[in-house]
């Protein structure tokens, strides 16, 4: 009993958490970093695909259009 005590003890020593947390870490980020970057080309695919001719839409409910708007110059 004292074998696998003293094993337990080796293989769940601090410095040995900290360095699997950490390599778990690296892991969680470049897989994180290879989302991100696929998401990113989707982005930037959607977006070149819209066409420069048409307007952008406006987004406020309550838009007035100028159709009676007269310019007068001063002296």
């Amino acid at each position: 009993m004292g074998f696998s005590r003293r094993v337990m003890r080796k293989i769940l020593s601090e410095k040995n958490i900290a360095i699997l947390l950490f390599v778990m870490v690296i892991i969680a980020f470049s897989f994180a970093h290879e989302d991100s970057k696929k998401r990113s080309l989707n982005y930037n695919v959607s977006t070149h695909s819209v066409s420069p001719e048409t307007p952008p839409s406006s987004l406020s409910a309550n838009t007035q259009e100028k159709s009676d708007v007269i310019l007068v110059k001063g002296n």
